[in-house]
């Protein structure tokens, strides 16, 4: 089921080399420009990448618009073999925001604390352990305008990770500084409590408006991972949130 806007993808222009996934820049048929994910990234990205992403709409998070997209199977057919890493059908797409570049460690000081604290707090919800960068460097997925200091999150595909490591998390977050300052303040750590139960009062719409087909491997052979899977992470880690497991 689709209760939303779907993208017609016209053009496929270049497979990035940014992430894991190695996204495809698309052009839609509304001439906007897109990173595309598909088949190469795996079923459950896609359904993590847009749960998540839905769920940061709801809670705040500044994210780059995403939407379900459509590719026609002739594209993929009549052009270049590395195009099936892309599939046809529906697929995932993070609309592509001009002037901005990866965060650096030096651009840190200029987000505001409460903003870096809503990441944070939101990636440790999610279980998304990708948001790295330290002394050492990293791919924090964060994106930053320069000119108008603001902050773009980005990719959540590997978020609901079932190897998630708390230490991990904690020692190599972009923002991992932040995470102190809302520990220590019990009315702050109620608010959150407060945005996650609304963002999850989301949850159903936004399975809603996901395609069925990216719950499935093939016609008969289901994803392993679920709905129900991702709703028990969101629901269940709220009361025990702030112990670290």
């Amino acid at each position: 089921m689709i209760n939303g806007q779907v993208i017609q993808i016209e053009e496929v222009l270049e497979r990035t080399t940014q992430g894991v996934t190695e996204p495809f820049l698309c052009r839609g048929t509304n001439g906007v420009l897109y990173y595309v994910k598909g088949h190469g990234a795996g079923r459950k990205s896609l359904v993590a990448e847009w749960i998540s992403g839905c769920m940061a709409q709801t809670f705040g998070i500044p994210i780059a618009p995403f939407f379900v997209a459509e590719v026609d199977p002739a594209i993929i057919e009549y052009g270049p073999p590395h195009y099936r890493d892309l599939g046809s059908g529906y697929v995932f797409a993070s609309q592509r925001i001009e002037n901005v570049m990866e965060l650096a460690r030096s651009n840190i000081k200029d987000i505001p604390m409460q903003l870096q604290s809503d990441v944070i707090v939101f990636d440790y919800w999610v279980r998304n352990q990708d948001r790295i960068l330290t002394d050492m460097g990293g791919n924090p997925n964060l994106l930053w305008n320069p000119a108008t200091k603001d902050l773009l999150v980005i990719d959540h595909n590997q978020a609901f990770d079932p190897d998630f490591d708390c230490d991990i998390f904690f020692e190599g977050h972009a923002f991992s500084h932040a995470w102190d300052i809302v520990f220590e303040d019990l009315f702050e750590r109620q608010r959150y409590e407060d945005r996650m139960r609304r963002a999850l009062g989301q949850f159903e719409d936004a399975c809603d408006r996901m395609p069925d087909s990216w719950l499935w491997l093939a016609d008969d052979l289901p994803l392993k991972f679920t709905f129900e899977d991702a709703r028990s992470v969101l629901a269940e880690s709220i009361p025990h949130f702030w112990r670290r497991r």
